[in-house]
């Protein structure tokens, strides 16, 4: 390609046509008009030189294209030293090449702007009265006025006309310009952000990932085009439990959190946000995942859930002693009972051990068991929580929450009453963290009750894929100005020292985290109820709770 090919604009490719137009034009019309073969002759000489300069001007055009302005204005002489005499050849005032004038005003004022147009009007204008200044005396005043006039007026038209397009093409370039600093910026904020993003289709095909996306799943050459769950999952993932998979049916933004490994020593906890980017129809062909490590957080939660469950330990401690100090004073009577009787001569009858020795021996049993519960589950509470997913049986786990709480509600004239319904599925859910928000909810009912009411624990399933457990108390009640706030960090009504407005933060955290919610009814010195709400969840295993 010549070096000025690609800066030829389409001015100059109009310039080039109307070239080719007059040298074809006038060509023909000088074999087909009636001349004398002195003005034939003269004519094919006078578009001879027009054709020689326009080669000359374009090949400069193509090899000089920084001095193309300055090439015009050496063209724009010969052209009108060119139309001087074509017209004084053709006719003069009455030649058929008047139309070149006007033609080549309109380009040059288009070309060079307004004022510039104007002088190359003025020149013409006198170039062609020069033309015809033979016959000058019989022209028509008024006609030739005219045709002067239309030269400035086709100047002034292309010159405003070319100032609008000027204006225009600055103020396109001016915007492509900050449109390219803002995607300049864009791309440096998506680039510089810390979290991963990843650019799916409506197939859920990889399109783009940022600098973080490509650190944590690979360059964007390995995966683009490969669907996310075979890219970035290596096919470990289900669809269907995926945040794009759930916004794809809602046509809303959905999140949910998952255990990665990035390699096989490092595990990390991922929290998922899918956003839909509907086109300009309205219809979603694009997603835009958020990938945010909450690696970090999630340990901090277990730290706030081991310091949660360490203060419980130490509510629970004194009762818990008292709760077995009970049974192995039971246990030393049964042993001296049985030790007397044993020195007794008829210790050893014909029917072995006496029926109250053997009673004995069985009662010691069944109190060491009941010891042997006490320590473990409190052993339990104590124990460092993990984020491991199992089958849950959430009748069991209440069972063994209220057996270390018992005592206390005991202890403060409080009954614990359990009605739990029979053959609730299993759910998948963290067994420490779910105990924790059990006990929580439990261990604020025993404070805020009253010696003498009851405190009820009900469990049943809402629906084929929920189930709920209730706490419900006849206590003091939530005021209606708190109840909205009994959810937030830090926000307690106990007395300073002796709350750290966490723990209902910490459990509304941990049931989101399994994708179900809690609800709160409460009435002023009647009473409150917390409903936990849990999804039923056929695959044991999952990782990938979402909620939304």
């Amino acid at each position: 390609m010549l070096p000025g090919f690609k800066k030829f604009s389409s001015v100059d490719q109009l310039f080039a046509v109307l070239r080719v137009i007059t040298i074809t034009g006038g060509i023909s019309w000088i074999f087909l008009a009636y001349l004398s073969p002195l003005h034939q002759t003269a004519l094919i000489r006078t578009f001879a030189f027009f054709c020689l300069y326009s080669i000359v001007l374009y090949l400069l055009i193509f090899f000089t294209p920084v001095k193309i302005r300055t090439v015009y204005t050496g063209a724009l002489f010969l052209d009108l030293l060119f139309l001087y005499f074509l017209v004084r050849l053709s006719g003069g005032f009455e030649s058929e090449f008047l139309l070149a004038f006007p033609l080549l005003v309109a380009l040059h004022a288009f070309y060079f702007g307004l004022s510039p147009g104007l002088g190359v009007a003025a020149v013409s204008a006198l170039v062609y009265l020069l033309a015809g200044s033979e016959n000058i005396a019989a022209a028509d005043p008024l006609t030739l006025a005219l045709r002067i006039g239309f030269f400035f007026l086709a100047a002034a038209a292309m010159g405003l006309l070319s100032r609008k397009e000027r204006l225009d093409r600055e103020n396109i370039q001016r915007l492509n310009k900050e449109l390219e600093q803002e995607k300049d910026k864009l791309s440096k904020i998506l680039q510089g952000i810390n979290a991963g993003l990843v650019l799916l289709d409506e197939q859920r095909r990889i399109i783009w990932l940022n600098k973080i996306g490509e650190e944590w799943f690979g360059p964007l050459k390995t995966v683009q085009g490969k669907k996310c769950h075979a890219a970035i999952w290596n096919g470990h993932r289900s669809c269907e439990e995926c945040p794009t998979a759930h916004s794809l049916k809602s046509g809303k933004i959905e999140s949910g959190e998952v255990e990665f490994s990035l390699n096989e020593q490092e595990v990390r906890y991922f929290r998922i946000t899918s956003a839909p980017l509907p086109d300009e129809n309205g219809k979603v062909d694009q997603f835009l995942e958020l990938f945010q490590d909450v690696t970090e957080e999630k340990e901090l939660q277990l730290h706030l859930i081991q310091s949660s469950k360490l203060a419980a330990v130490g509510e629970l401690a004194s009762g818990t002693a008292h709760e077995i100090n009970n049974p192995l004073s039971a246990i030393a009577v049964c042993v001296q009972e049985i030790a007397e009787s044993i020195a007794a001569p008829h210790h050893y009858g014909d029917q072995g051990f006496d029926a109250e020795i053997t009673g004995n021996l069985e009662y010691i049993k069944n109190e060491i068991h009941r010891c042997k519960r006490i320590t473990t589950g409190l052993l339990n509470l104590a124990r460092k929580a993990e984020h491991r997913r199992a089958a849950v049986d959430i009748n069991h786990l209440l069972r063994n929450v209220v057996m270390l709480v018992k005592y206390k509600a005991r202890k403060e004239q409080k009954e614990i009453r359990l009605s739990l319904a029979a053959d609730l599925p299993e759910i998948s859910g963290e067994p420490d963290a779910l105990s924790q928000v059990f006990l929580n909810l439990i261990l604020n009912a025993i404070e805020f009750t009253p010696a003498g009411p009851s405190i009820e624990v009900t469990s049943g399933r809402e629906n084929a894929e929920f189930i709920w457990v209730k706490v419900i108390d006849e206590g003091f009640g939530i005021a209606p100005q708190n109840l909205e706030n009994i959810f937030k960090p830090f926000f307690t009504t106990k007395p300073l020292g002796y709350g750290t407005g966490l723990g209902l933060p910490i459990s509304l955290r941990i049931v989101k985290n399994h994708g179900g919610r809690i609800e709160v009814e409460s009435q002023l010195n009647k009473g409150t109820t917390f409903k936990v709400v849990l999804p039923i969840n056929e695959k044991a295993n999952c990782q990938l709770p979402i909620s939304n």
